[in-house]
């Protein structure tokens, strides 16, 4: 049986000495919560900014890339509220107030302003497992999980088996830092920060919605375990999904919205929003650039551009749905070997060329590079034209037919296939 928190640690494959232990506690007071373990229920997005930054140049925290963080509901009480990677991202000035003072963090000195995520390892003790903190330690708030024992003194957590559904998944979201921001009959709408969710009320069939955007990363959701995903991966429409993209399509006669629904299992919960919050920025040369963002902010004309120009983002999501999730010249439907495929080449196109989905088709990996290369392209009506210089064995071992044709081009398609056919190599 676990008797000590570092038992957790090493059960769950954590080595201690990559660890610094946390225990937000202080007896002053906050501007507006009365205690941190106030601010952490109350303010989710405040008590990240406030745990993730710290006194420049502390060896503890920079050294650690794991921390164990705590709070204390009461005086005596030390609770447990999760695990997190910290990485130093820089040090200067804070340009906020405290988060809990209300003051300028450091005094008004350059602060260690640290990245920090939660981790998936122990997610269901977070609220619920209370640690002794021993009394030779109540000034010290910040120690190496290696040299400090903290025995359990609450029962251990049970771990609930099967999916998540219903109310059990609301609370489920309400423990990770989500609140409610609205609810119609049939779908609840809850926030974290920038990221959207919508819990299904009335199925317990894939109950949770996401931003259509994940559908690109349905291996990587499958490949945590415990998420039950349509295959292939596809849209899910509902018009009441007001905070996500909208469905045009010619069958339907009023606008929809579409997300993408899933099933995840209680104890991988944590993991999946994790997973969600990493990938709804990409890394390109000038930085991070978000591809998802809330209706209240919406992303920018540069990071609709960055993430087009990396084939991700609005762009090709607005290509997943044209072209219903599959390679309409291969007929592949597996998300990761999609591409959003310019016909007018990035480098030639205006910025709203560049992010006009008419200029774009949803093309398997070996079909856009062909493409790309101008060894292959398109009449308006759909009839594939393929260059001599692939030969008829490479075109068999491709699976090119001379006589396909791709149906649902629209005629705002037009020029840009014009463009690309003068560019046609014969």
């Amino acid at each position: 049986m676990t008797q000590t928190f570092n038992d957790l640690l090493k059960a769950a494959g954590i080595d201690p000495a990559a660890v610094c232990v946390i225990r937000h506690h202080t007896p002053e007071r906050g501007k507006t919560f009365g205690t941190l373990h106030e601010l952490w229920q109350g303010d989710p997005a405040g008590f990240t900014r406030y745990q993730a930054t710290q006194e420049a140049g502390r060896p503890i925290f920079r050294q650690r890339t794991i921390w164990a963080a705590f709070v204390c509901p009461a005086p005596d009480e030390t609770m447990f509220i999760g695990l997190f990677d910290a990485i130093l991202a820089e040090t200067r000035k804070a340009d906020w107030l405290c988060d809990y003072r209300g003051d300028e963090p450091g005094g008004g000195a350059p602060v260690d302003i640290f990245t920090t995520q939660p981790r998936p390892e122990l997610e269901t003790y977070a609220g619920v497992l209370r640690v002794e903190w021993p009394d030779a330690n109540r000034r010290t708030w910040a120690r190496r999980a290696e040299g400090l024992v903290l025995p359990i003194s609450a029962p251990e957590p049970a771990t609930p088996a099967g999916p998540l559904v219903g109310d059990a998944l609301i609370q489920g979201l309400a423990a990770l830092g989500f609140s409610t921001a609205g609810t119609t009959k049939k779908l609840v709408q809850l926030r974290r920060d920038d990221l959207v969710v919508y819990v299904k009320r009335e199925t317990e069939l894939r109950p949770l919605v996401v931003h259509p955007h994940y559908i690109d990363v349905a291996d990587a959701l499958r490949a945590l375990g415990g998420v039950d995903l349509p295959d292939p991966a596809r849209a899910y429409i509902n018009s009441n999904l007001r905070a996500f993209p909208a469905y045009h399509a010619d069958h339907r006669e009023s606008e929809g919205r579409y997300g993408f629904a899933i099933g995840v299992d209680t104890n991988r919960l944590g993991a999946v929003i994790s997973l969600l919050e990493q990938r709804a920025k990409i890394w390109t040369p000038e930085g991070p650039v978000r591809t998802v963002a809330p209706e209240d902010d919406p992303l920018t004309e540069r990071e609709r551009l960055q993430a087009a120009r990396v084939g991700q983002g609005q762009f090709r999501d607005a290509l997943m749905i044209y072209w219903k999730g599959a390679c309409p010249v291969a007929g592949v439907d597996h998300a990761g070997v999609l591409r959003a495929s310019h016909i007018k080449a990035w480098r030639d196109a205006s910025n709203a060329e560049r992010l006009d989905p008419f200029n774009g088709l949803l093309l398997s990996a070996h079909i856009d590079a062909l493409f790309d290369k101008h060894l292959l392209t398109f009449e308006n009506d759909g009839r594939m034209r393929i260059s001599s210089q692939i030969s008829p064995e490479n075109r068999a071992r491709l699976g090119l037919d001379p006589s396909a044709r791709i149906m649902g081009l629209d005629a705002r398609h037009g020029p840009y296939l014009a463009y690309h056919r003068a560019r046609f190599q014969p």
